[in-house]
């Protein structure tokens, strides 16, 4: 595929990787006793059966898709170079926090919990988030040099294929999110 050979596409990949490495790292120089309560609480949750199955779905479709639309604004606002890696470093924070927090927490048990919360939900959240952040950072380029060279382009159908992807992207995480709360969590409630 010629957008994953892409420098920028690379470059989000590794940001990403170095956010993951910064987030197992924070771990231990952050306070961590509140992040091992609240993820011990929602398997507990999800252990009991008092998982809220439809809030938890709301909360995360909204969370999913506030990050997207971040990445996509940026796009538009041509504030995508200083944006987008912020965003991409931090989602991979995120993920470290949550998989050396697992690790710890519950052990050999905690890399199961991990790549059953990893596949495929936030595994495509992550492809999509960086994915988006090509398309944005490359919309912004191209917008900056016809602006910059005084280059006339086809307005309409510019803004009309960034916005068609925006809209795809959304579904797949509305989907990614169906998957993370009926599926994983109720293979995560057999195994604990």
């Amino acid at each position: 595929m010629k957008i994953i050979k892409s420098r920028i596409f690379k470059a989000l990949v590794i940001l990403f990787v170095i956010g993951f490495i910064l987030g197992i790292i924070s771990y231990f120089i952050i306070n961590n006793n509140d992040i091992d309560e609240n993820i011990y609480n929602y398997f507990e949750l999800i252990k009991q059966g008092n998982f809220n199955y439809l809030k938890s779905l709301f909360n995360s479709i909204i969370l999913n898709n506030k990050w997207l639309f971040f990445i996509w604004i940026s796009g538009i606002l041509l504030i995508s170079f200083i944006l987008i890696p912020f965003i991409i470093i931090y989602k991979g924070i995120s993920l470290g926090i949550i998989f050396i927090s697992l690790m710890l927490t519950f052990k050999i048990k905690g890399i199961i919990l991990f790549i059953l919360l990893l596949f495929p939900s936030v595994l495509i959240n992550e492809i999509i988030y960086i994915f988006c952040g090509y398309y944005s950072l490359n919309f912004s380029m191209k917008t900056y040099n016809s602006i910059k060279k005084n280059k006339l382009i086809n307005i309409k159908s510019f803004y009309n294929n960034y916005f068609y992807i925006y809209i795809i992207f959304t579904i797949v995480l509305i989907i990614s999110s169906i998957i993370e709360i009926y599926v994983s969590s109720n293979i995560i409630k057999n195994i604990l």
